[in-house]
């Protein structure tokens, strides 16, 4: 266990929990003293309490958020992990509508379904309800590769994001973005490995540290956006990516000390 327990007692929705970051996250929030809610559409065993809703369905939504208010009479932390990457998904120019909208629905609108119906359960008591929405680096910058709906779709999550964290500033409610680059996961790596190696390297050449972020990584950031450490934060971008969005050029190897 973590000698730091930020989250101890507070009720942690991970809404999307299959998959190594859902997972990874839910496990983190546990550690920190959480009390995970985990939701996904497929069948899991994640959580003190586990539930299976499909996030696009706005009835199962807010019939699940329901039942965790009722199961535990609170709601402090909501964790967004929806972001599936769709391999029909190309440029704008080539995709179709069914993909296109299968895309929207799958990040942006299950995102803000989450927010609907969970944000009014949230922020009742002395402790700050703190939402955390998974964006990318993409949403602000352009990729001539890359999925465009998938992009399209973090970036609308990115901008719900700042909209709702300025909206509940006074409402006990931080809303914030995690604007998520390459994270070594089991889908990752097959994306990288179906680029084929020139594209993989040509990739890497973008990235100052020239290696993805850890699931590690990635958990201590939310844990630390969840918790009161990031009390004066909200209505932000958070960035967790490399400081690939920043770079001009890279370095060719490790720096001389």
């Amino acid at each position: 266990m973590r000698e730091s327990r930020r989250l101890l007692g507070r009720v942690c929705i991970v809404a999307g929990v299959r998959g190594d970051m859902g997972e990874a996250i839910a496990k983190r929030f546990a550690e920190e003293g959480g009390i995970v809610v985990a939701v996904d559409r497929r069948s899991h065993e994640i959580g003190e309490l586990s539930l299976v809703a499909d996030l696009t369905d706005e009835a199962a939504v807010q019939a699940a958020y329901a039942r965790v208010t009722e199961s535990f009479g609170r709601l402090d932390v909501l964790y967004n992990n929806a972001g599936p990457i769709d391999l029909d998904d190309h440029s704008a120019l080539d995709t179709s509508l069914d993909t296109w909208n299968r895309v929207i629905t799958s990040i942006l609108t299950a995102t803000w379904l989450s927010c609907k119906h969970a944000i009014p359960h949230m922020g009742k008591g002395a402790t700050t309800g703190s939402v955390i929405n998974t964006a990318s680096f993409l949403a602000g910058m352009g990729a001539a590769t890359g999925q465009m709906a998938f992009n399209a779709a973090k970036a609308g999550v990115e901008q719900l994001s700042r909209d709702l964290g300025v909206h509940l500033a006074r409402s006990n409610v931080r809303v914030n973005a995690l604007a998520i680059g390459p994270i070594e996961t089991q889908q990752i790596r097959e994306a990288f490995e179906r680029a084929g190696p020139e594209q993989a390297a040509r990739r890497f050449t973008r990235m100052p540290m020239g290696r993805f972020g850890t699931l590690d990584e990635l958990t201590a950031t939310a844990a630390y956006l969840a918790s009161d450490d990031a009390g004066f934060v909200t209505a932000a971008s958070f960035p967790l990516n490399g400081g690939i969005p920043q770079a001009f050029t890279v370095p060719e190897g490790p720096r001389e000390r």
